[in-house]
């Protein structure tokens, strides 16, 4: 793993502090602490902090100076601790606790340019938390380095600083370039700002902008690690004791663990994995995630193996559990290379998010749903117009209809009955329209009494049969003591007016004597020139049972 440097330590705590394992990284060479020189942390202030989180969060303690055996290490060492508790079966276990080394994040850095600079990384206090020159770093917990304040030592920069995102000062031979960081809320505490300092003759000022916004960039992606550190133990060590006990707390303390051959094929998973999917690691030894009923698309598909040949990808997954249910997961997928750069190991990710998704969906519904009714409202059923009126217009020989059907004189079943009666009235007209229309047409209530029926793949003859079937069943219900009346029009490429057709077919339907379907035949004469007086009628009588059909006859 290339950042793995940037790790100074691991270890496990016990739910009482002790530590039961720690493995410490020299110079990329990883070591397992013996059992005798373990510790007890529990008096250490980052462990009363790490008693304060929740199952599930990553916490971390604020930079500061390494300490083994109660003594200030030597040389002097500067870490962000990141902290996680590890539970089994709700039950709190201990603690990871992963020490990012500050200075070897800036090494890292420097290792990328040839120029003479130094680094330091800066507080918003304008502390020095990490610089190449050690006797800098942390200089504000020791009275006699105040002085390696910003705030302190050069008042004009950390102004400059203060005002501007990023940026440079030149004063005397010396250029100051630096950044604002911006991390994340887990790994905030490791600094504020990044400054750069080199001579002014140094090539490295002409184009120091961008190489600051490279590095911050660099930074960034040394400390997104953390996994990938716990992943590389596990492949580099994986048949050892305390490999086992270390990946058996990780695996199962944080978040849902797959880990695949170069083929994809499962060879681990862990307890969160199982309680997702439904599937134990026994079932799915040796199988392909095929078999997890992952949905995704071609050309998603070639979008992550593109994003793979750059070692990492993320995104969201769609499957399907043992039981059939569905599940959805934000998911990322890490590239594990042997030392010849081949692919040996997929390590896999996730979190569920299916509860969110859930929540999105029940509030998508209910934004675009009738709350009386249950079916889709105004809002939808527009958007669905739309949708199928653009389809009809880029397929000209594709054959949709729009159906609007109005209760007869729903009024007198108001005045006369009350409006609770009205409610149910139009509960029993959505349930049974429901009923009697495909999966695949929509319906929606767009006003007071009128329903709308969208009918894909349906011919204006098609759409005349069904609502007139649905007419006549109504008719007959007891279930139903009321008539209504429906209009019909084809979909075509104006949305607008296919809606505007089928309510002036209601309407003639209506003037004709209700109970009665009208289909709108666009090349009617006739209809061209009732479209102005029955818009202007509905309007005018639009509270009244008027009968229509003598003044639209005398036209």
């Amino acid at each position: 793993m290339k950042n793995e440097n940037v790790y100074s330590q691991v270890r496990y705590l016990d739910d009482s502090g002790i530590e039961l394992i720690r493995v410490n990284n020299n110079q990329n060479s990883i070591e397992r602490v013996p059992s005798t020189q373990l510790e007890n942390k529990s008096k250490r202030p980052y462990f009363s902090y790490a008693q304060q989180l929740k199952q599930g969060e990553i916490g971390t303690w604020p930079v500061e100076i390494e300490i083994e055996n109660g003594q200030i290490t030597k040389p002097i060492k500067t870490s962000l601790r990141i902290i996680t508790p590890v539970y089994n079966q709700s039950m709190r276990q201990g603690y990871i606790v992963v020490n990012l080394s500050v200075s070897n994040v800036l090494k890292a850095i420097e290792a990328m340019q040839s120029d003479r600079f130094i680094t330091r990384i800066i507080d918003k206090n304008g502390n020095i938390l990490a610089s190449d020159d050690p006797s800098e770093e942390l200089g504000h917990l020791f009275t006699a380095s105040e002085q390696y304040n910003l705030a302190n030592s050069l008042p004009a920069l950390w102004q400059q600083i203060l005002s501007s995102d990023d940026g440079r000062l030149t004063a005397e031979d010396t250029t100051y370039s630096y950044t604002e960081l911006e991390l994340s809320d887990v790994y905030a505490p490791l600094g504020k700002y990044i400054l750069i300092t080199t001579p002014t003759s140094s090539a490295f000022v002409a184009e120091q902008k961008n190489n600051l916004l490279t590095i911050a960039s660099l930074l960034l992606l040394l400390i997104l690690g953390v996994c990938g550190y716990i992943f590389k133990l596990f492949n580099s060590h994986e048949n050892s004791a305390m490999d086992q006990q270390l990946m058996g707390a990780a695996f199962n303390g944080v978040a849902g663990v797959i880990i695949t051959d170069s083929h994809f094929r499962l060879i681990k998973t862990n307890k969160e994995f199982s309680r997702v999917s439904g599937f134990t690691q026994h079932e799915l030894m040796g199988e392909s995630l095929g078999k997890l009923n992952i949905q995704f698309t071609q050309a998603e598909m070639t979008t992550i193996r593109h994003h793979l040949r750059q070692d990492n990808w993320q995104g969201e997954v769609i499957g399907q559990d043992k039981q059939g249910n569905q599940y959805a997961l934000m998911a990322r997928i890490q590239v594990l290379r042997n030392s010849l750069g081949a692919i040996k190991k997929y390590a896999i990710t996730f979190t569920d998010i299916t509860h969110r998704k859930q929540l999105e969906e029940t509030l998508r519904n209910q934004s675009e749903s009738d709350p009386l009714t249950n079916v889709w409202n105004r809002r939808k059923f527009d958007s669905e117009l739309n949708n199928l009126s653009v389809y009809t217009k880029r397929y000209p020989n594709y054959h949709a209809c729009l159906g609007i059907i109005d209760i007869d004189y729903f009024k007198k079943i108001n005045d006369n009955f009350g409006h609770d009666v009205g409610d149910s009235a139009l509960k029993n007209l959505a349930d049974f329209l429901t009923s009697q229309c495909r999966e695949t047409d929509i319906i929606a209530r767009i006003g007071g009494e009128e329903f709308a029926i969208l009918m894909p793949h349906t011919s204006l003859e098609q759409a005349a049969a069904v609502l007139n079937r649905i007419k006549n069943n109504i008719d007959a219900s007891t279930l139903m003591p009321f008539t209504v009346s429906a209009g019909i029009s084809r979909v075509q490429d104006d949305a607008t007016l296919a809606f505007k057709h089928a309510d002036i077919a209601l309407y003639s339907a209506k003037a004709a004597g209700r109970n009665l379907v009208n289909s709108f035949d666009s090349n009617s004469v006739e209809h061209k020139t009732k479209l102005a007086l029955v818009k202007h009628l509905r309007v005018k009588h639009a509270n009244d049972d008027v009968n229509l059909l003598p003044i639209i006859q005398h036209v």
